[in-house]
């Protein structure tokens, strides 16, 4: 195979397109694509319909220089792929006998000769094209020559997809860098995107790219010419431009930095919450290795769990409410003794729809930090619909711990 620059992702099934099954395919392709240096610039899925399959095909191969397709290539009568792409290319089918030898146990369990002769079916291969062995399942992909580049035929099946994909990512790796990724919280968006735009003002071997969800930002540069080493260096200017708003360079996701830091300064996490219902202590517990640091958390989402579980003073609440500052220091407080951790975080909000009032608007959340200095509270004011709200608060509070932690050496 060729080194390639652009590329193209067709992801094959009527249930896609019909909203019947979610397509992770495209997501997975994408990543592993764009780590070897390819640049995907366009995505689609298509119906399991031979004519509009070969349409597009015809079309993204005369475009781009490497086009993977996902899906079409198993046993049933709708798996039109192999059809589609001899029609788009003006390649015949020729069916393989090494690959029909190894079908020839599966054609046998079905009694209907017209079942076997569709499993045979995996076993026809466009000319010229060489075989992906099928290492999970019975469909073998498929790399074609095309004018432009290559043809890459994948099983639809994520497990069966997966291992010939990590070949293929190996196969065409080193035509650019990969990309360079800066994770960052407490910053918005457009005050990112303007401190790296600044950083790398008149670099046009450097793309840029920012992907925001609530509360969390990634700065993402491309290599389109600079390099591996320029690549790393313009990264680590950014990452010093945003400064503490950038949690990870390396992949860690803010949990993980959390758990990090914690872990090398000797410390334990405990985690009091209300309006998160035990989301932050779940962020924290899907990171392999977490026991070692996160000792659990308690969920007191009504005022008696908070009293009951966490010691917090009902008369505090009859006063000040359940989503203040004095009550979010009493939970962190309160969970922190119980638990026996070092440090605690606590949150406390109205996440709505309902709930709200015009002293505390929905998205009016409290946070609180205890360790052996004491406590201290942080108030924020979320956007957004009630998962939104949630979202952000989660990010929030592990960010607060992340800042009350030593930063790694």
């Amino acid at each position: 195979m060729t080194v390639t620059s652009t590329a193209a992702i067709l992801t094959v099934g009527t249930e896609l397109v019909r909203g019947l099954a979610v397509d992770t395919n495209t997501s997975e392709i994408a990543r592993a694509l764009s780590g070897a240096g390819v640049d995907i610039l366009e995505a689609v899925s298509v119906a399991d319909d031979e004519d509009i399959l070969a349409a597009h095909l015809a079309r993204c191969t005369a475009l781009y220089d490497l086009v993977v397709v996902t899906g079409g290539l198993g046993p049933t009568h709708d798996d039109v792929t192999r059809q589609a792409a001899a029609r788009a290319l003006g390649l015949e089918l020729v069916r393989d006998p090494a690959i029909a030898a190894g079908l020839a146990v599966a054609a046998a369990r079905h009694g209907d000769a017209r079942a076997a002769e569709q499993v045979y079916r995996q076993a026809d291969v466009l000319a010229g094209a060489a075989v992906l062995p099928a290492v999970r399942g019975t469909a073998p992909g498929q790399i074609v020559p095309t004018p432009r580049g290559s043809l890459v035929l994948l099983p639809g099946p994520p497990r069966e997809m997966r291992p010939m994909l990590e070949d293929l990512a190996r196969t065409i790796a080193g035509s650019a860098a990969a990309p360079e990724v800066m994770r960052c919280t407490g910053l918005p968006e457009s005050d990112l995107q303007l401190i790296a735009q600044d950083i790398l003002d008149g670099r046009d071997d450097i793309e840029l790219t920012v992907l925001a969800k609530p509360g969390d930002v990634r700065v993402v540069l491309f290599d389109r010419g600079a390099g591996a080493a320029r690549l790393h260096e313009a990264a680590a200017a950014i990452a010093a431009g945003v400064g503490e708003a950038c949690y990870s360079t390396d992949g860690s996701s803010l949990a993980g930095v959390v758990l990090a830091r914690a872990r090398a300064a000797g410390l334990t996490i405990a985690t009091a919450e209300s309006c998160t219902g035990g989301l932050v202590g779940g962020a924290l517990t899907a990171v392999p290795g977490s026991s070692s640091v996160y000792v659990g958390g308690a969920v007191t989402y009504s005022d008696e769990m908070k009293t009951t579980l966490l010691g917090v003073d009902p008369a505090l609440i009859d006063a000040c409410g359940a989503v203040s500052d004095a009550v979010a220091m009493e939970m962190a407080a309160g969970v922190r003794h119980v638990t026996g951790a070092d440090l605690a975080v606590a949150v406390t909000g109205i996440a709505g729809p309902e709930g709200g009032s015009p002293a505390k608007p929905v998205g009016l959340v409290w946070f609180a930090i205890a360790d052996a200095e004491g406590c201290r509270a942080e108030m924020r004011r979320f956007p957004g619909d009630r998962d939104a709200v949630r979202e952000r608060s989660v990010t929030t509070a592990l960010d607060l711990l992340r800042r009350a932690l030593p930063p790694l050496a």
